[in-house]
């Protein structure tokens, strides 16, 4: 067989096709492929160093804590002050607590929605009630606004309790959500920190 040769005759030629559906690559590709191209290989990485496997059971766990009833961290204490708007309103606090602590915890954002879907899909799989409680967007707004705007102070999260509860500037319901919230920190804290994920 002879090799193809190109003659001078052969040079010019028309091909009669549609070629709308062809893409032309820039030289430089854009940053949201870059970003895209970074995000698989990090969750590959996290995938490969055990984050996301510890990241969905922490998430399970918190779950767990939840759904349990007044054995669970998010009823434990329950008292005299309390009716069914409060133990709501406990497990609205909790959930934010929970997304905190991963937020801050986890060493990146694809492991922490990782744990924070494993934490929903779960409620949501095992309590419907509780799932309707913490999906409540406009509560969980409120403690999200009053973390970012007086970032630090512990009483914030306290009024957002009280005013939830309907008891707004009730100062027993403020240091009441207060302490809550900050026994919710620690002890989520301490289990994240029990999960050991790699950073």
């Amino acid at each position: 067989m002879r090799p193809y040769q190109f003659t001078p005759e052969r040079r010019n030629f028309t091909v009669n096709c549609d070629d709308s559906d062809i893409k032309i690559v820039p030289d430089k590709p854009s940053k949201v492929f870059d970003m895209s191209e970074g995000a698989a290989y990090a969750f590959i990485r996290e995938k490969t160093n055990g984050n996301m496997e510890k990241a969905r059971a922490l998430g399970k766990r918190f779950a767990g804590e939840l759904t349990a009833g007044r054995t669970g961290m998010a009823q434990f204490g329950v008292g005299a002050f309390d009716d069914q708007d409060t133990l709501a309103q406990r497990n609205v606090l909790f959930a934010f607590i929970v997304g905190r602590v991963i937020e801050e915890m986890a060493p990146n954002s694809i492991v922490a929605q990782s744990a924070m879907s494993a934490f929903y899909e779960t409620i949501e799989r095992t309590s419907p009630e509780i799932y309707r409680q913490i999906s409540d967007s406009a509560a969980l707004s409120l403690y999200i606004f009053s973390a970012r705007s007086t970032p630090g102070d512990e009483t914030a999260a306290g009024e957002v309790f009280a005013r939830l509860c309907g008891r707004e500037g009730d100062a027993l319901f403020v240091a009441y959500g207060r302490e809550l919230a900050g026994y919710f920190m620690d002890h989520c804290t301490r289990e994240a920190i029990c999960v050991k994920m790699i950073r």
